[in-house]
Parts: structure tokens; sequence; C-alpha cells
């Protein structure tokens, strides 16, 4: 193990860019092989339809965690975002424009909600979001009353599911073109330079000029908002909203997130890495439900892959700078 460790260290600037994409290419190598259709054009758009709504939460945690932080909270918003959603068309007849911006706003509140946590009261990112997650939680639980809730919107169902150009899922290109702002914002803004500089040490950064508060406030918030999002293509695929119905994204995202090279001690990595780290969980989950492999076992697989990336891309000499 300690020889694993010395290697990893050593050859970190390698294994960080590259490791992700050769286990993406290994495991579509053994999948192909176990199942021929696996590489499918069927597949293949069933596979970005997936992966589409990991990839807009992945996204949105990317922020967060470019700059130390960490937000538990992504999945009940998700689950908080759907089921509001599901009742707004049911009982209120909101049109899918005006549902999503409705789902944009709660999820865009649910972020500032945990900014206030994390920057008024001072409370570490990790306490103050997993405190959200258990209280949006329940109001997911008290607004669809413990029952699941069914709804019907011919527009948004069509939005998730359907295929504007030819046959690629509208639901995989709406995720990409999120993921193509997100990216170019992370790489090329202020903004993003900032969280960079945040995620290698804030006190450096304030002395910079930066405005930390705000910056931090406004990945909160985009995290937040991304989560609406996802939550409103969630519950538009079936039509009904369900308890704990994003509970899996939590682990997914952050999964997607540190393996695809950006580290969780912040200051490294960045969006546009988190493409590839949600290829590899979408891949495994696919190829693993391709091979017949009982859900419970993926779930296990996945937590050893979370282990196994944070393992490589976390640099112990910076664990002070971990919120």
């Amino acid at each position: 193990m300690e020889i694993a460790r010395q290697f990893v260290q050593r050859h970190r600037a390698i294994i960080n860019p590259g490791g992700p994409a050769l286990l993406l290419l290994t495991m579509i190598i053994v999948f192909t092989a176990i199942n021929p259709r696996f590489l499918s054009w069927i597949n293949l758009f069933n596979l970005m339809r997936q992966s589409s709504i990991l990839l807009i939460v992945a996204t949105g945690i990317t922020f967060v965690i470019l700059m130390g932080a960490i937000d538990l909270s992504v999945g009940a918003i998700v689950t908080l975002v759907a089921i509001s959603s599901a009742v707004l068309i049911r009982d209120f007849g909101f049109s899918a424009a005006a549902i999503l911006f409705a789902a944009s706003v709660i999820g865009a509140l649910c972020g500032l909600f945990n900014a206030i946590l994390v920057l008024r009261l001072r409370i570490p990112s990790f306490v103050a979001t997993l405190s959200t997650m258990t209280i949006i939680g329940g109001i997911s639980t008290w607004i669809s009353g413990g029952v699941n809730v069914f709804f019907r919107s011919p527009d948004l169902t069509w939005v998730a599911s359907g295929a504007m150009i030819g046959r690629i899922p509208n639901s995989g290109i709406l995720a990409l073109l999120i993921f193509a702002v997100a990216s170019f914002i992370g790489a090329r803004s202020h903004f993003g330079r900032s969280l960079f500089a945040i995620g290698g040490g804030g006190v450096t950064a304030r002395l910079s000029g930066i405005d930390v508060l705000r910056t931090k406030a406004i990945a909160f918030v985009a995290s937040g908002m991304l989560c609406g999002i996802a939550g409103l293509l969630l519950v538009a695929r079936t039509s009904t909203g369900t308890a704990r119905m994003g509970d899996d994204l939590l682990l997914q995202a952050i999964a997607a997130v540190v393996m695809g090279g950006t580290a969780l001690s912040g200051g490294s990595g960045g969006v546009h890495r988190t493409l590839i780290g949600v290829l590899v969980i979408a891949v495994l989950q696919n190829g693993l439900n391709i091979a017949g492999v009982h859900t419970y076992i993926q779930i296990m697989v996945t937590g050893l892959i979370v282990i196994l990336a944070v393992t490589v891309t976390l640099d112990r000499s910076r664990l002070a700078f971990i919120k």
C-alpha cells in the first residue's frame, strides 16, 4: 500500500489528468466485451440521457468544491424542486416556461440559504449543508404528504425525454450546453479565477483584492440553481415526484468531480474536467446494468470509486485548507 501511495505521489502530474480517461477507456473495452450492445446507438443515446442530470448537478457542485468547500444538500435540493414542480403543475397549472423559472428560483434560494449559514453564521460548509440536507428533506416530505405526486405536462416530458435533433436526447443537449457555459465561466471569467484563488487560500485571496464572501455566495447559489434545473428534468421524465428521488446524486456528483481531477481540498482542477468524471460514473452504472449486476453492488462499487478518486487527487500537504 505504501509503495502504491509513493508511486501515485511521484507520478501525480500524469495520473491526475490521464487516469480517469484511461479508466473510462478500460471500462468501455470490458463492457463491450461482456455485451456488444454496450456500444450500440440505442445504448449510447440512453447513456447520454441518463448522465444528463448528473452532469448538471456535478457541474454546479464543482464551483463549490473548487473553493475548498462542500455542498451535501445537492440531492435534497433536487428532490425538493422535483416535488415542488410536480405540485405546482398539478395544483396550479404552471406552464413549462413558468415551472422552469420556478425551479431555478427554488434551487437558487436553497443555495442562498447555504451561503448565509456558511458565510454569515460561519458554520463549516460540511455541517451547514448536512443540516440543510435534513431540513430540505423534511420540507419535501411535508409538501408531498409522504405520497407520490403525479402530474401531466407533455411539453416538459418532451424536453426531458424527447429528441429535437435526430435521436439525440434533448436533456443531453441541454446538459452539455450548461456544462459548456459553466466551463467557460470557470476557466475564463474573474469569478472562475477567484474560485481557484480562494481554494488555494482564503486569506491570500482576500489580500489580493478578491471579494471572498460574494464569490462564495455566488458559487453556492449557482450550485443550487443548477440542482433546481436538474430536479425539474428528473421529475419530468416520469411525471411523478417521489420522496428522496435525488438522494443518489450526492455521492455520484462528488465522485464525478473528484474523479475528473478537481481536488476536495480546492484550488485545483476545474469545471471542464467534471465531464470525464461524469462519463466514468455513467459508463460504470450503465455497463453494470447491462452486465446484470445487482443495484446494491453498483452502489458499493461507486463508493469504492470515491475512495480511490479521493486517494489519488487529494493533496495531503493542503489538508488545512479543507473547509
